[in-house]
């Protein structure tokens, strides 16, 4: 009887134990509750919203780690050592629209996601927007950790995301570049800004003519405006970039554009074609700068509609580096584009860092499936895609003109013979020009010496080009460490 007693004694004493840890939480739940009543109305977090937020934080990081876990079960299953096997890395799809154009895209992020232990899936669309959409499906039917598009038609992919959204398997889209539009299936944004780049360009062509100058004493320079694809939302974003900070000199005849030709639909070149950059630079020429005139400025959106618009000036007799050449603007940084800004054809282009795009965008990938925290963003205001806003990261652009290009080959981006400007033939040959023989006798009179073909060949020949020849070897620079886009993407 006593030994009863004793144990229903231990089995109350038990009862109570537990009872007093229950009422511990209930107790602690109310003063949360206390606490909230005492912060209403302050905006702080209260207790049970933290709560709730770490509650969502615990079952969204459970979620993204299911397919993991399950790979390391497997593992363990096989006996398979999971650092010796590809099936058991996590797979990313990268989808580019083509692999002559993005081949250091693709470089960098296949080195980036390797690095952090991913195994990259690397398909190009070939400029197809109906193969990107299949790449898509066969992909999500994969069931892919992530994918990353570069999209061949921002518009045309509304449909099938909306099919990988609603999959079973959440497989997370980061808009790469270009802005995926009209659909809520992408989770985030990663790109150079391109209202930020239109704005640089503006601004320089505002400094570099004097635009308040000439505002100021109530005169004019003329304009010509040569933007991206039509069919490209960062074009827009940077023609929307450059008209804002150029529209109060438009407005008031400071800047005047003779052709008219202002509006994105008027100015945007498809498919950035150099070609069509040149035949209607050379339109522009025959219409609106007859006897020999040239615009004071050409702005525009990306550098082969500048070397476009310099070939057709060139064949148009104008010469780089002479008083009457204008002002060119680009954006982009490619091969051609540097060279010919260091033999002073062209006057500017904005570089934009493909190993920055492509570093920054594998770490979003990898803090969404792995982090703590969710990936960093620097702009959740300007970008729209007719859906929602969507959270972005933007990389920092640079200037880059004759005076600094150089910098270029310091950070590694290019080589030397990459980027250096061509020979150009001028006096170092001319002056050597052998005597007339006496079969040229009546010739003879007329043939200058070689001190005279010096002289006119400084007279034909600009300086500037000279001084282009001695950058052949430029002069190292201290090494710059930038922040690229360009959209001939090499």
């Amino acid at each position: 009887m006593k030994k009863k007693a004793v144990c229903m004694l231990l089995g109350v004493l038990l009862t109570g134990t537990l009872l007093t840890g229950c009422g511990k939480n209930k107790a602690t739940e109310a003063a949360s509750e206390s606490a909230q009543t005492e912060k209403e109305g302050t905006g702080e977090k209260t207790a049970d919203s933290a709560e709730d937020d770490q509650k969502k934080t615990d079952e969204t990081a459970d979620t993204k780690t299911d397919k993991k876990a399950e790979k390391g079960t497997d593992a363990e299953e096989t006996g398979e050592d999971a650092s010796e096997t590809e099936e058991n890395r996590e797979k990313i799809a990268v989808l580019l629209p083509d692999e002559q154009n993005w081949t250091r895209d693709a470089k960098e992020l296949e080195v980036q996601f390797e690095e952090d232990g991913y195994d990259p899936i690397l398909l190009y669309a070939d400029n197809d927007s109906s193969k990107q959409v299949s790449q898509i499906q066969q992909m999500a039917a994969e069931e892919v950790s992530a994918m990353v598009i570069a999209p061949v038609d921002p518009y045309g992919l509304a449909d099938v995301l909306a099919d990988v959204k609603d999959a079973e398997i959440e497989i997370p889209v980061i808009s790469y570049d270009d802005l995926i539009m009209n659909t809520d299936g992408i989770k985030y944004y990663v790109t150079f800004g391109g209202r930020q780049v239109g704005q640089m360009i503006a601004k320089q062509i505002i400094d570099s003519e004097e635009l308040d100058k000439v505002q100021e004493a109530k005169e004019s320079k003329t304009i010509e405006f040569f933007m991206g694809s039509l069919d490209d939302t960062q074009a827009l974003f940077l023609y929307n970039g450059v008209m804002e900070t150029l529209q109060p000199y438009i407005d008031d005849g400071t800047l005047i554009c003779k052709s008219g030709k202002t509006s994105f639909d008027d100015t945007g070149i498809l498919r950035w074609s150099s070609e069509i950059a040149k035949t209607r630079m050379t339109d522009i020429l025959t219409e609106y700068y007859p006897d020999g005139a040239v615009p004071d400025i050409i702005c525009t959106g990306f550098d082969d509609a500048a070397m476009g618009t310099e070939e057709a000036l060139e064949e148009a007799g104008f010469v780089p580096g002479t008083e009457n050449w204008p002002l060119i603007s680009g954006a982009g940084c490619n091969e051609e584009g540097v060279r010919r800004i260091a033999e002073g054809k062209q006057t500017f282009s904005i570089f934009m860092d493909r190993r920055e795009l492509a570093d920054q965008c594998e770490e979003m990938v990898n803090i969404y499936l792995h982090g703590e925290d969710d990936p960093e963003v620097n702009d959740y205001e300007q970008y729209d895609n007719g859906i929602k806003i969507i959270a972005s990261y933007l990389c920092e652009p640079q200037l880059i003109d004759d005076e600094n290009y150089e910098i270029l080959i310091d950070n590694g981006y290019y080589t030397e013979d990459e980027v250096k400007p061509l020979a150009t033939p001028t006096s170092t040959e001319e002056p050597v020009t052998p005597t007339p023989t006496d079969a040229a006798g009546p010739t003879e009179t007329v043939t200058p010496s070689p001190t005279e073909t010096a002289e006119s060949t400084e007279a034909v020949t600009p300086t500037p080009e000279q001084k282009d020849e001695k950058k052949a070897t430029p002069t190292p620079k201290a090494k710059v460490t930038l922040k690229k886009s360009e959209k001939s993407k090499n």
